[in-house]
């Protein structure tokens, strides 16, 4: 028997992606990419920190030399052949199907991507909120180019990690190169905002230095930035203490001085200044908790949600709302119980719509047993179209089945099923961002 379509025909708001981030790739390419842990798992640490570092410059000179010497593509090709089996390879060809045309060959679908490529670098995703129905995507990116990207449509998020790590050199003796890449975005991020003020270095003087991360978040909210974002679970645990100006600003000048010193009081300090800053502009913040990318860099306890716990104490924070995303897997029953205690957690599952199947309408019925109607979120996290078009998909799929089985269980009514589809699809984020109504 057919299950009762609940979501079709509602809008989507997009919660959490990641458009304008990536450039345009093919699928082949973009399953190399999450492929590369099975390469650092068969070289030697150095090869793939120089096939990386390649790819990243598009150096074909040494990637080349690297597939005759180490045979990487080969590796990597290895690696995609294996992936194939994952509901992610799946989802990916899904969403390319549904985006570039259900009737088509492959050849003809990729001819379509290559097609809209060129036209503009935001002609694809355009298309893929067309065909998800998502008239507003929140995007977590540095900056948003107002003359490619619908200001109506796209809404940035920024990221405050940039401000957090001042003299941080991003070495590391992990495995991969996840940490080196996220500290690399930070610095690239605060080198710019600095240059926009006449710095080419954070000042010497921890005053100076707070006043130039104030007044940089003010203006990037006043560009149009509507909620900030930590990801700083990449690079070290999210357990943010409390922590005094006067022990911030001795790390501070110690740093500013060339000297050693422990980070993490004055990486403590500056996370919880821009939280006390966003609840006082009544301004949600974004968290990322959970697991990484497929590939060695990222300590995957760093991201456990309870590690939060310091900061949600915080009595001055208690109407800051925060949105913790990607369902925290593997710690997604933990997340649960963080958002049901604390009345301004809200729980996130992008992500989850194309790397889980049977485990994301698990965790959906479960969510949705104890949590209130207004703490679930629809998102992606997606930077790819097809990903874009997948995951709206999928997570309809789920809604559907959930809710028509809660339904047949006599958990819900059928009045409650409608209303619940519609609060996880756009209207606890419209609710807890202050957007339009979509339609």
């Amino acid at each position: 028997m057919a299950i009762p379509d609940i979501t079709s025909g509602l809008p989507a708001i997009d919660h959490h992606s990641h458009a304008s981030m990536a450039r345009p790739r093919t699928i082949l390419q973009i399953e190399k990419q999450f492929s590369t842990a099975h390469l650092e798992t068969n070289v030697p640490p150095e090869v793939f920190d120089a096939y990386i570092t390649a790819r990243n410059r598009g150096d074909t000179a040494t990637l080349e030399r690297l597939q005759a010497e180490h045979q990487t593509e080969t590796i990597l090709e290895e690696g995609v052949k294996f992936r194939s089996t994952t509901f992610f390879a799946t989802a990916l060809r899904e969403g390319a199907r549904q985006l570039y045309g259900p009737g088509g060959s492959w050849d003809d679908q990729m001819l379509v991507a290559r097609e809209w490529a060129a036209k503009s670098p935001s002609f694809g995703y355009d298309q893929a909120c067309h065909v998800a129905n998502t008239p507003i995507v929140l995007a977590d990116v540095s900056a948003l180019d107002r003359d490619i990207w619908d200001r109506k449509r796209y809404r940035q998020v920024m990221r405050i990690d940039p401000y957090v790590y001042p003299f941080h050199d991003g070495q590391t003796t992990m495995r991969g190169m996840e940490f080196q890449r996220f500290h690399a975005g930070f610095a690239t991020v605060l080198r710019s905002e600095l240059r926009r003020v006449g710095m080419d270095a954070p000042p010497a003087n921890f005053d100076q230095y707070l006043q130039f991360m104030d007044a940089s978040i003010e203006r990037r909210v006043h560009e149009g930035a509507i909620s900030l974002k930590i990801a700083s679970a990449y690079v070290r645990g999210i357990d943010f203490e409390p922590a005094t100006y006067a022990d911030a600003s001795a790390v501070y000048g110690a740093l500013a001085a060339g000297q050693a010193a422990d980070r993490r009081t004055m990486e403590n300090f500056l996370v919880r200044r821009a939280c006390q800053y966003a609840a006082d502009k009544q301004m949600p913040v974004q968290v990322h908790v959970g697991m990484g990318h497929p590939e060695p860099g990222m300590i995957v306890g760093n991201g456990a949600p309870f590690l939060l716990e310091p900061l949600l104490q915080t009595r001055s924070l208690n109407r800051l709302k925060i949105c913790l995303l990607h369902g925290a897997y593997p710690f997604s029953s933990d997340l649960a119980s963080l958002v049901q205690t604390y009345g301004n957690l809200y729980l996130d599952f992008s992500w989850m719509p194309y790397l889980h199947h049977a485990y994301l309408r698990s965790k959906l019925t479960e969510w949705l047993e104890i949590l209130p109607a207004n703490k679930l979120l629809y998102g992606s996290d997606a930077g790819a179209p097809e990903f874009h078009v997948a995951a709206a998909s999928y997570a309809r799929q789920a809604l559907n089945h959930v809710l028509n089985d809660g339904v047949e269980r006599g958990v819900w009514n059928t009045t409650q099923v409608d209303w619940l589809a519609r609060r996880i699809m756009y209207e606890n984020t419209a609710d807890i961002y202050g957007l339009e109504a979509v339609s």
